[in-house]
């Protein structure tokens, strides 16, 4: 780390966090506001929502929910919730569930508040503040949603994912509750776990990274492998949930400040073209973009493999890097993520847009290593990876 070096760090609003902390939700919303809820059926299905709505009755806060929020949320998705907010005179918003809920609750704070379509802000409008109050309460273990300013929405039509970020969307509050995480099914809890991680290792690489989001990140990295595979295992373990909570969030605060990487820019493709879900997307690339990148930041990721738990005393950096490839595939094979696509049961075949759409992503720009589109395209192409 240079020590000459001039760089900024960026804080979001106040994090509330501990088994129950959902509950003090009831003394952070104004009882003069009308919350719209942005959730999606399975939390309601599981009783979460109703268990928030409860909370807000007993704090006499009049609300509506929108429940129809989808994986990687679509454009009309957003579109129908920003009706639904405006329509019944809602004032304030909470985001409830994984990172599409946290995504379309930001969209539509944006949407619902200024003038300009949400295609015009995720194609380069400036979101403009203040936004309605946002209350954040992740019921995942991956995104970071909750403390970031970045917005991913769909464009199904063009099977393009676009996004925008302005700091205007970052919650107010965040309530990180190990205990809304107990429904959580396996396979999700090891994709959202890879996410988690991807955007951890990526922010280390990344060329803004410092002091600070170094040590948020490297953090991040130990708890996951010192917590995903018993929080997988069994999500009724709060203090497992708690930890993967925690290094979430933190990995979010890092790369919030950092941005993310290569992996994520080759996984926002995959999921549009072979709907795969977005940790699992990153996870297929994380090992090789790790290799791909290890030739200009071989030191980082020595670090990245002594906080995995690797000891990389005697070892050249170069050979700390192989170890830390090596540490993240044996974590995704311990919580048995696919590591093809024809484990998946999918036939890959390589779209020439792909390509293109991987190479425009803002995150392929800030690579360590800078890719062009062929090299993109060997790194959609690996045998390891296609299978």
């Amino acid at each position: 780390m240079d020590p000459l070096r001039v760089y900024q760090y960026s804080n979001p609003g106040r994090l509330i966090f501990g088994p129950g902390a959902s509950a003090e939700l009831k003394k952070e919303i104004n009882v003069k506001d009308k919350p719209l809820i942005v959730t999606d059926e399975g939390i309601a299905h599981v009783g979460i929502l109703k268990t928030v709505r409860d909370l807000l009755v007993e704090a006499g806060v009049d609300h509506q929910v929108f429940d129809r929020v989808l994986a990687d949320p679509p454009m009309e998705v957003v579109e129908e919730a920003a009706a639904l907010y405006e329509e019944k005179g809602c004032t304030a918003i909470i985001s409830l569930g994984g990172g599409s809920s946290m995504d379309a609750a930001k969209a539509v704070a944006a949407v619902s508040t200024h003038k300009g379509t949400l295609k015009e802000y995720l194609t380069g409008k400036p979101v403009e503040g203040p936004l309605p109050p946002l209350y954040a309460i992740p019921t995942t273990a991956g995104t970071g949603s909750e403390v970031t300013e970045t917005v991913v929405i769909s464009d199904v039509e063009n099977k393009v994912k676009l996004a925008f970020k302005s700091p205007h969307v970052v919650a107010r509050v965040a309530l990180l509750d190990p205990l809304l995480l107990s429904s959580i099914p396996p396979k999700i809890a090891a994709e959202t776990g890879a996410d988690a991680l991807t955007h951890a290792i990526e922010s280390c690489m990344a060329p803004g990274s410092n002091a600070i989001t170094e040590a948020l990140a490297l953090s991040a990295i130990t708890m996951i492998f010192n917590n995903l595979p018993q929080f997988v295992a069994s999500s009724q373990d709060v203090a497992a949930a708690g930890q993967m909570l925690l290094a979430s969030c933190m990995a979010g605060l890092a790369f919030k400040n950092t941005s993310i990487g290569l992996a994520h820019a080759l996984a926002h493709p995959v999921g549009s073209y072979f709907h795969v879900g977005h940790g699992l997307a990153c996870a297929l690339y994380l090992p090789a973009v790790m290799e791909f990148n290890a030739p200009v930041c071989a030191e980082k990721l020595a670090s990245v493999a002594g906080a995995a738990g690797v000891d990389v005393r005697g070892l050249s950096p170069e050979r700390a890097t192989a170890e830390a490839v090596h540490a993240v595939r044996r974590l995704f094979a311990t919580v048995s993520l696919p590591k093809t696509f024809s484990e998946m049961g999918i036939e890959f075949k390589l779209q020439p847009k792909m390509v293109d759409d991987a190479f425009a992503q803002p995150p392929a720009k800030n690579s360590p290593r800078p890719a062009d589109r062929d090299q993109i395209r060997t790194l959609y192409t690996l045998p390891e990876i296609t299978g």
